[in-house]
């Protein structure tokens, strides 16, 4: 049997305000059925989709991810669209990795129920041809349906649906941990001990 030289390396980005278990469950997942030597976290700067918006600062949400990964196999993570700025695209994301691992099969993962506007996202045919953009769906989700809301050409269609990621199902949300934080109750177990330790310490989202 040869042996696989070729390095796969998945993108997760997002905002991750803050980070918690079901993004971690996400990753762990895709880095089981994607077979990854290494999936990088990337905190968006300003996310498209989430313009005018206020988030938690950069460097913060940066460390919580560096917490919330710290000593996990294969886990890193990336800085690059905080020390780029402005809005976070995802094809200038995924460039700029191809450009520092240039023999390596890059995935980029996403929430499947993105895919309904993903005809909408900057350089949307030029980002599946730099990479294997792989969805992820937790229980509920019915790929079929959102395939079907899609406006994208039907040759794409397949070629993102047919490596769905099947995540397990985490109900935990970043809004929802804000919004208990707000109200002076508990997140314990919601994010990784030392992420909870690092928003009482520096006051977050109160």
């Amino acid at each position: 049997m040869n042996k696989r030289t070729t390095e796969r390396i998945g993108v997760f980005g997002g905002s991750f305000d803050p980070v918690h278990t079901g993004h971690l469950t996400i990753a762990q997942d895709a880095v089981e059925q994607l077979r990854l030597d290494r999936l990088i976290f990337v905190p968006a700067a300003v996310p498209p989709h989430k313009q005018g918006k206020t988030l938690v600062d950069g460097h913060h949400r940066f460390e919580m991810l560096r917490l919330a990964t710290e000593g996990v196999p294969k886990f890193e993570v990336s800085g690059m669209e905080l020390k780029r700025g402005g809005i976070s695209y995802s094809f200038d994301t995924m460039m700029q990795v191809r450009e520092e691992h240039p023999g390596a099969r890059l995935f980029f993962i996403v929430g499947i129920d993105s895919l309904a506007e993903f005809h909408l996202w900057r350089n949307v045919e030029s980002l599946l041809e730099l990479c294997t953009v792989v969805p992820f769906a937790r229980g509920g989700e019915k790929p079929e349906q959102i395939a079907e809301q899609s406006r994208l050409p039907e040759e794409w269609k397949k070629r993102l649906f047919e490596q769905v990621v099947r995540t397990h199902e985490v109900e935990v949300s970043s809004s929802e941990i804000r919004r208990r934080i707000a109200a002076g109750l508990s997140i314990r177990t919601l994010v990784p001990p030392k992420v909870e330790l690092y928003i009482a310490e520096h006051g977050l989202y109160g």
